[in-house]
C-alpha cells in the first residue's frame, strides 16, 4: 500500500519534517504513533542488524580480509539508517534506509563481480560508489513519477543470485561449500514473504507494537545476511580463486618473519 501522505498527525513531533521532506512513498501495516518513535516495533526490531556489525567486522578482521571487513560498518549503517526511517517516517529518512542498504547488497554483488574478473580490486570502491550514488537518484526520480523505487532492491538480489550462478559455474571443482548461503536465501525468502504479507495487509495487526511482519523481515533479513558473510569468509580476494583455504591455511601460507 503506497501513500503520499503525511502519516503523522499535525500534532506529533514528526509531522514537520514529514511536511519539509515529504511522505514516504509506502505505509507499512503497523500504526503510526504520535511519538519520536514512531514504529516501535519495526524500529528497534533494526538492534539485530546492530548487534550482528560488530559480529561481523570482529570475525573479519581475524581473517585479516578488508574485502569482508566493510561488511561490519555497512550492516551497522544499514540498520542505524533503517532504525532511523521507521522511528521518523519521512521521505528523507526512507532515502537513508535506502543508501544503508545499497552499502551492503551492492558490496555482495562487488565480491561476485570480483570472483568473475569484471571488476579489479583498484576499482571496486568507484564502482560501488557509482552504483549506489545512480541508483540514489533512480530513487528520487521514481518517488517523484510514483513508482515503487523497492524493486531496486529487488533488481540488486537478483543481480547478486545471478552472478553467483556465474561463479558457480567458473568455480565449479573447487570445493566452494554452499550449504550456509543456501540457508541465508532461505531466511532472505520467509524474510521478503513476511514483508509483503505485511504491505498487502494478509498479516495485519496494525496496534501490535511488539511484532510486525516487517519487523519479522528485519530480523530474518539480518541472520539471512550474516550467513551470506559467512559464505564470503570462504574466498581471500587478494589472491587468485584456484581454491579453498581455510584461515589457518592462509596463515600458515605467510612467511615468518625473522626475529
Amino acid at each position: 500500500m503506497s501513500y503520499y501522505v503525511n502519516p503523522h498527525g499535525h500534532s506529533c513531533p514528526w509531522y514537520p519534517s514529514a511536511e519539509l521532506f515529504g511522505a514516504p512513498n509506502i505505509k507499512w501495516c503497523e500504526e503510526t504513533l504520535c511519538h519520536w518513535v514512531s514504529e516501535p516495533a519495526n524500529t528497534w526490531s533494526n538492534i539485530l542488524y546492530l548487534l550482528v556489525a560488530f559480529y561481523i567486522f570482529y570475525s573479519a578482521n581475524k581473517t585479516k580480509q578488508k574485502e569482508l571487513i566493510w561488511l561490519g560498518p555497512a550492516m551497522f549503517i544499514m540498520g542505524l539508517f533503517s532504525l532511523a526511517f521507521h522511528l521518523s517516517n519521512n521521505y528523507f529518512t526512507q532515502v537513508l534506509d535506502f543508501i544503508g542498504m545499497y552499502l551492503f547488497v551492492f558490496w555482495l554483488l562487488i565480491l561476485n563481480l570480483r570472483r568473475l574478473d569484471i571488476v579489479k580490486e583498484s576499482n571496486q570502491v568507484k564502482v560501488m560508489t557509482a552504483l549506489s550514488i545512480g541508483c540514489t537518484v533512480l530513487v528520487h526520480l521514481m518517488y517523484i513519477n510514483f513508482l515503487k523505487f523497492q524493486v531496486i532492491i529487488m533488481f540488486a538480489v537478483a543481480a547478486i543470485l545471478y552472478t553467483e550462478y556465474l561463479c558457480y559455474k567458473k568455480e565449479k571443482g573447487l570445493g566452494i561449500k554452499y550449504k550456509v548461503y543456501t540457508i541465508g536465501i532461505v531466511f532472505v525468502a520467509l524474510a521478503q514473504l513476511a514483508s509483503q504479507l505485511d504491505q498487502h495487509r494478509v498479516l495485519c495487526d496494525p496496534q501490535n507494537h511488539w511484532l510486525q511482519g516487517h519487523a519479522v523481515w528485519h530480523i530474518l533479513a539480518a541472520i539471512g545476511l550474516t550467513l551470506a558473510y559467512k559464505f564470503y569468509e570462504q574466498f581471500q580476494f587478494s589472491k587468485p580463486i584456484s581454491k579453498v583455504e581455510t584461515t589457518e591455511q592462509w596463515e600458515e601460507d605467510e612467511p615468518e618473519e625473522d626475529l
